[in-house]
């Protein structure tokens, strides 16, 4: 049914239509000859690019000629560092791992990078095009990795009465608590079913889907979720409406506010069990 029939719209059940499955690119696996004995450029300054050059590393330790660029369009990835009051303990260790790939020389890491275009060399490799704090500079490189980001894929779901943010893209009524611009993942407010409701009868997007294009998802926020949507189908409203959800509030925290190139230069490490007080102009988060 499409989404302009509304006559006994509530009574029709959902098709689900599963395409042939293609898994993602990982460096030691089906790809790893992509990357071994090559250069690779990993670009973006979150746990996704994180992750890729924590395996590049383990490759590079194992196949010869293996070597490794990180850059980042921001003044530094501190963000990506953390620290060690982190509650979240697996977080705080990946980002210690990676920056002591960067201190050893392992990883070379370009600050402040912004890329205008990728052109194939004579030789094969790739040149990668860009600027410097305002100065031209070129990686020259075998692959790259694109960790810049996501943003939700929302063609299978044209026939379906949705109610999204026009910015993040989320639920509307989730969009303002989860917004990168005011909040990380130590500070949403716990939401189940009402927040995560569309137009659409008995429809809902839970998990890292609900967030949008907001990095900050949490899995313990995908199983209050879950649990808050479970209830409500089952019938159980009221449980449903009861939300309970503790998140960890240490962490690295970061302003709001871009300075003049566009970077987010002020980090503050937050206190044990609340956030730090924020900066002048900025406002508090934890994440």
């Amino acid at each position: 049914m499409d989404r302009t029939r509304s006559a006994g719209r509530e009574k029709v059940p959902f098709l689900l239509r599963v395409a042939t499955p293609s898994g993602i690119t990982t460096v030691l696996g089906a790809a790893r000859a992509r990357f071994a004995g090559k250069h690779t450029l990993v670009v973006g300054a979150g746990h996704s690019a994180a992750n890729t050059l924590l395996k590049l590393a383990q490759l590079a330790g194992a196949e010869f000629g293996t070597s490794i660029t990180w850059a980042v369009r921001s003044a530094s990835p501190v963000r990506v560092y953390g620290s060690d009051a982190d509650q979240l303990p697996a977080r705080g260790e990946l980002g210690s791992m990676v920056h002591d790939l960067v201190r050893s020389g392992t990883v070379a890491l370009v600050e402040r990078f912004e890329i205008d275009d990728v052109v194939k060399a004579e030789n094969g490799r790739l040149n990668v095009v860009g600027r410097q704090r305002r100065e031209p500079l070129t990686l020259e490189t075998d692959v790259v990795v694109n960790a810049t980001g996501f943003r939700p894929d929302l063609d299978m779901l044209r026939e379906i009465r949705l109610s999204l943010d026009e910015i993040v893209e989320a639920p509307t009524a989730l969009a303002g608590l989860i917004d990168p611009n005011l909040h990380s993942c130590g500070t949403v407010y716990p939401h189940g079913v009402d927040e995560l409701s569309h137009p659409e009868p008995n429809f809902f997007i839970a998990g890292m889907k609900s967030y949008g294009r907001a990095p900050t998802f949490l899995l313990l926020t995908g199983y209050e979720q879950v649990r808050s949507i479970a209830d409500e189908l089952a019938g159980n409203s009221e449980a449903a409406r009861i939300v309970q959800l503790t998140l960890p509030e240490t962490g690295v925290c970061s302003t709001a506010t871009p300075t003049v190139d566009g970077s987010f230069p002020v980090l503050v490490t937050a206190g044990s069990g609340s956030c730090a007080t924020p900066v002048s102009g900025s406002e508090s988060c934890c994440g």
